[in-house]
């Protein structure tokens, strides 16, 4: 019986490293600062081009896209994202309050001008969806999207794009950051690994 019990323990944490290992495999660089990553019909995109200029700051900004041609209706709230560390430390979404006190407005919005300024290359990705429009996170303070949009349902072929803060108190760490998403109510775990190639400036 003991030997039993090993056996399926074993098995199970087996299964655990390899299910950990096929998210990992299922992940590409797509463009000089962007992953994406793959579970099925479900994709994500994590674009870091934004982030590399805020190495100094007390949070980091990163660009996602999310969306699904999978018969299923995924969601997306603030407990849905977590960004680990170089370090192994596991953060969650930043609030709203914490961000304008400690990164600031100005900052914010000069963060989704540049936003303006970048090649929507992700949209190739999601062709065949529908975009969902006007999901904030983060609210511009400085225009649109202007409105708190923090719980999204995603249906069949949608997909939308939002702007995503956390904490980085691993400052200008070369190491490996890991982006997870992960949405119990489709099943849906997505682990994007990735590094972050600082500005001198």
């Amino acid at each position: 019986m003991f030997r039993a019990k090993l056996w399926f323990a074993a098995l199970a944490m087996g299964l655990l490293a390899v299910g950990a290992l096929a998210a990992k495999e299922n992940v590409k660089k797509l463009s000089t600062y962007g992953y994406v990553g793959r579970q099925g019909g479900v994709s994500l995109v994590v674009d870091m081009d934004v982030a590399r200029y805020r190495g100094g700051k007390q949070y980091i900004p990163l660009l996602i896209w999310l969306g699904s041609t999978e018969n299923k209706t995924l969601h997306a709230e603030r407990g849905s994202f977590t960004l680990v560390d170089p370090k192994g430390n596991s953060h969650p979404l930043a609030t709203t309050e914490a961000v304008t006190q400690n990164y600031g407005p100005a900052l914010v919005s000069n963060d989704y001008a540049y936003l303006r300024t970048m090649p929507d290359y992700a949209r190739m990705i999601y062709l065949s969806c529908q975009p969902i429009r006007h999901v904030a996170f983060f609210p511009n303070p400085a225009g649109r999207p202007g409105v708190l949009y923090d719980h999204v349902e995603l249906p069949n072929h949608t997909f939308f794009w939002t702007l995503l803060y956390f904490a980085n108190p691993a400052g200008k760490d070369p190491g490996k950051y890991t982006f997870i998403y992960d949405d119990p109510g489709s099943k849906t775990h997505i682990e994007i690994p990735f590094t972050i190639p600082w500005s001198k400036n």
